[in-house]
Order: C-alpha cells, then structure tokens, then sequence
C-alpha cells in the first residue's frame, strides 16, 4: 500500500515538473504596430527563423497586428508591456470616429450616395440613346465603400488595440453581411434591365480556400445584385493592380463607366504617387470625373492614407498620427 502511494506521489511529483516546465518554455507575444519578426526575436533572444519555424510562418516578413506568437524556450514572458503614456492602436483608432459616424450616420452621406448613383444612371441613359455604339454595353464598378458599406468592420476597430489585419478582414469578408450603399441596387438592376453587363472589380482576396470569394458572392446574392458570376466577379488572385481586370472587362464590350472610391480604381497611374502629384493627375482627368469617371467618397481608409504615410505602413501608430497632423494646410492665427 505504501509503495503504491509512494509511485502516486512520484507520478504527480512528474507531472507537475513537467507542467512548470512546460509553462516555463512557451512565453507568447502579441504582434503590435510597428512590429517584425526580427525585432521580436532581439526581445527574447532568439532569432527570426526560429519564431518563424514554432509559429508555421511561412513568410517572416509577413505578420499581423493581433496574432499571438508562441517563443519556444523563452523561461518566462518579457515585459512589453507599453507605458501608459505611450501613443497606442486604441489611440489611432480613436480618429475613426468622425469619419465612420459621418458615414453611418449622416443623411448627407446618404444623399450623396443617392446623387452619386443617379449622377451614373443619367450617365448609362445618356449613352443608350447613341445608336452608333455597336458593341455590348457595360460598366466596371468597384465593391468596399462604391457597391457595399464596410463602416460597421470599421465601427468595430474603434476601441481595439489593433487594426486592420487580413486575420480580421476576412472573417468579415466571409460573414457576408455588408449592406449595399443607398442607390446602389436600384441602379445595377436598372443596367440589368437595359441589358448593361455589370463587372466588380474588386481587390478583396480569393483566399487558398476561395472562401474570399465565396463570401463576397454570398453577399452580393443576398442583396439580390445582377451579374454575380465567375465572367462578372473579379476578385484578386494576385496582383492589387486592376488593369488586367480591367481590360477583361473591356474586352469585346463598350465599358460606359467605371465606379470606385480609390483613384486606383480608374488608372493605376495614380499608384505610389505623392499627394502632390495624385492631385496633378487629377487635374488632368477633370473632364473625366463625373462622366467616364465616377468616385463615392470613403475617408475611413484608402489610397490616400497610404500616401500620407509615404506607404510606410510599418510605422508607429504615433508616427502615423503625426504624419496624418503634418499634411494640414493650418490657420496662422493667434488668440490674444
């Protein structure tokens, strides 16, 4: 009896050296703005290949803000902990409020939204009327922010500390749950009436498992759009420029419009420009914009933060804040 109680005490004696252990060699860290694989490595003496290796990265240059890395023989969790007073993501994302309130909920942005789809149904009337056209009609339309509201994932982030990643983006891609814009259904169907082809070109993903597409196709079907289909639906598969999409499009049809909230959307001209030559080459194509070119307006994210930050989307969330605050065109004005 005593040596059975005497092996029992070993066993839990193991186990519990085995679980000290265990929990002494799996420290975890959460990926923060600003952060490489690298630089995490520095934190617990360990190299990137190493991390990249115990957390199935296949890529070391590519991780998220949000995702929780496990570090392979670190003795306990590093203090990363940031200072209170250390400019945050909940801080970055705190200036979505004004532009996501505005979106959800200004009547302005409704009307806008209605003028904008009625600014390009007059356009497609305008071109029916030419009898000289010959070829089968059609018009090149964008999805997030031109065709379907994205406000409510943006809403979201308002409070978290971390921002936009792909490990967020598409679940809600897959949910398939974003509303169409006010005017937007009323005016595809209308093109479907008049025999108008209606293609999306969109830079939302396939994904390996083609729940990218399947969850945007869901979507589109749910709201009753026209034309979603495999010839009509293109989603990414590789490159974000759409000019190759584009041009199938074009292809054996006469392309009436195109619609999109990203000058991107229209030329890939516009793509790694500064903000000061995006507004010359829109000043070129000024004739163009309200006819050829139709732009719904979206200032939650886009292009143009992008260029604020010279495409350094690696920065820190201060920095971003201050580069945001550095393009101003500020009052000289002193208060006595």
């Amino acid at each position: 009896m005593n040596n059975k109680r005497k092996g029992l005490s070993l066993v839990l004696a193991l186990i519990m050296v085995l679980t000290c252990a265990t929990a002494a060699y799996a420290a975890t860290y959460t990926v923060k703005s600003g952060d490489t694989l690298s630089k995490i490595a520095e934190m617990y003496d360990t190299t990137y290949q190493e991390l990249a290796e115990a957390n199935n990265i296949a890529n070391p240059n590519l991780i998220y803000v949000g995702d929780v890395l496990v570090v392979d023989g670190a003795e306990e969790d590093v203090d990363v902990d940031e200072p209170e007073d250390v400019y945050s993501t909940v801080d970055l994302n705190e200036q979505l409020v004004m532009a996501t309130a505005w979106y959800q909920a200004s009547a302005e942005f409704r009307a806008l939204s209605y003028q904008t789809f009625n600014l390009a149904k007059m356009m497609v009337e305008k071109d029916l009327e030419d009898d000289d056209v010959d070829m089968p009609r059609a018009i090149a339309v964008d999805l997030d922010e031109t065709i379907l509201d994205n406000s409510p994932y943006e809403a979201w982030l308002i409070g978290k500390d971390f921002g936009y990643s792909s490990s967020t983006w598409n679940p809600w891609i897959q949910a398939g749950i974003a509303p169409a814009l006010p005017g937007a259904v009323d005016f595809l169907m209308f093109c479907e009436d008049n025999d108008v082809e209606v293609f999306y070109i969109s830079n939302r993903k396939v994904l390996d498992d083609n729940s990218g597409y399947t969850g945007t196709e869901m979507n589109l079907n749910d709201l009753g759009l026209p034309y979603v289909d495999e010839e009509h639906l293109l989603l990414r598969t590789g490159s974000s420029d759409k000019t190759e999409r584009r041009a199938m499009a074009e292809d054996g049809n006469h392309v009436i419009l195109y619609m999109g909230d990203n000058l991107n959307d229209f030329l890939h001209d516009f793509a790694g420009l500064t903000v000061e030559e995006r507004f010359t080459l829109t000043d070129d194509y000024m004739d163009d914009f309200g006819s050829k070119f139709i732009v719904m307006p979206n200032p939650m994210y886009g292009e143009w933060e992008g260029v604020i930050y010279e495409f350094n989307w690696g920065a820190t969330d201060e920095e971003k804040s201050d580069m945001r605050k550095d393009v101003f065109d500020l009052w000289d004005y002193t208060v006595e």
